[in-house]
């Protein structure tokens, strides 16, 4: 379902350098500057939870771990400098968990410490309170990643997209701004940043300091006006710079929240419409497969309590026998706890398929007015579909489990 999020870009007017004579001043000359590093951000990543996979780590733990760390990932890959070169990054993180603890390394041709570390630290942080049974065999799993070279932050093209740069690397500190926001779909955040080179003897006409800095984003939905006053307060501190007398850039900020409802306003640029659908798709991927990991810790369970009656109901030792009947209670117990477990896993996998199902939607939408958004249409139909086959096959182990449990026999 994942479609390339489109680098928008602009131009700005930069009024002439200092330097200049007056009479060259009053018909300054224009220069144009192409505005890049406009890379979106996930306020999920503000407010990180971690999904629920139990405390027992089984084959399916490190999936949902990893899947579930991704939006953090991605955010340790923004700034180009955690890689060497101007190519795609690419990485694999190897995952292992036994009973003597959990092991987490990132490798990746060019990564600097930076980013493995981090990238580390955000599997782990998923990972916490989690131990595997004693005695077991570890728990494995290698997990490529990716980001294009092009929707990661670059400095040195330009001063107009260093600015844009410079704002989208600081935003990760600016979680305050999102508090109001942080279960919705977010708007966008556009407007003018002006930098002005200030002569430290001037006044300004109230007789304070001229500002150097001055932000005029406005959030594309009105309600959230008091985020775009908060994110222009922010950006007004940082210490933004310019070769020009003055810069206006015409700046923009795309906003994601894998935390927060699926659907933005049909204002939305498409490209972002579909950026949001698919961090909540994947969010809504970890949280099925944390769902089938507890399901699996309770099939476990379940299985050594019947292994346990087995034992005993056949044991040539009259005593043993007899302990077999004082294990039906807890075998109808853990029965009904293997059959809510499989009803969960199915309302996760089924709450993947409405995102799935939403981006097919637009898709189809978008499609009718430009052809080109057939592979979409097709990329989301297919990841429906698979999703579709799980939940069928859920539903039927869930009816089998229903079936078998023991009555008041066993």
């Amino acid at each position: 379902m994942r479609r390339q999020f489109s680098l928008l870009t602009g131009v700005i007017l930069l009024a002439c350098a200092g330097g200049q004579s007056a009479s060259s001043a009053a018909a300054p000359t224009e220069q144009r500057q192409r505005v890049q590093n406009l890379t979106p951000f996930d306020i999920g990543t503000c407010f990180p939870s971690r999904v629920d996979m139990g405390k027992t780590a089984n084959e399916y733990t490190l999936q949902a771990a990893f899947r579930a760390a991704r939006p953090a990932i991605n955010e340790c890959l923004t700034d180009a400098r955690v890689q060497n070169g101007t190519t795609a990054t690419k990485g694999k993180a190897s995952m292992s968990i036994d009973s003597s603890g959990t092991n987490v390394s990132v490798t990746g041709d060019g990564l600097q410490p930076a980013a493995t570390g981090c990238i580390e630290k955000a599997i782990r942080a998923q990972l916490e309170g989690v131990t595997a049974p004693a005695g077991g065999k570890p728990f494995t799993l290698e997990a490529p990643f990716e980001r294009e070279a092009n929707t990661m932050v670059r400095m040195g093209l330009n001063e107009a997209s260093d600015v844009e740069g410079t704002i989208r690397l600081a935003v990760p500190q600016w979680c305050s701004c999102f508090e109001s926001i942080k279960t919705q779909a977010p708007p966008s955040l556009s407007g003018s940043v002006t930098v002005t080179r200030v002569d430290p003897n001037k006044k300004s006409p109230d007789g304070g300091t001229p500002k150097a800095v001055t932000a005029a984003m406005q959030a594309s939905d009105p309600a959230a006006a008091a985020v775009a006053t908060c994110v222009n307060q922010k950006i007004e501190s940082l210490p933004l710079k310019s070769s020009s007398d003055q810069l206006v850039v015409p700046a923009q900020l795309f906003l994601l929240n894998s935390g927060g409802a699926a659907a933005m306003p049909a204002t939305a640029a498409p490209q972002l419409q579909f950026a949001q659908l698919d961090v909540v798709r994947e969010r809504r991927q970890a949280e099925a497969f944390a769902a089938l990991a507890r399901r699996q810790s309770v099939a476990n369970k379940y299985d050594g309590q019947v292994q346990a009656y087995q034992a005993a109901a056949s044991s040539k030792d009259p005593k043993k026998r007899k302990t077999a009947g004082a294990m039906v209670k807890d075998l109808k117990s853990g029965c009904a706890g293997l059959v809510k477990a499989d009803e969960e896993y199915t309302k996760a996998l089924e709450a993947e398929a409405g995102v799935e199902q939403e981006a097919v939607t637009l898709a189809q939408t978008l499609k009718a007015k430009d052809p080109s958004w057939a592979d979409a249409e097709k990329a989301s139909g297919g990841a429906l579909a698979e999703t579709q086959k799980q939940i069928d096959a859920s539903k039927q182990l869930t009816t089998a489990n229903q079936k078998a449990c023991p009555k008041e026999k066993f």
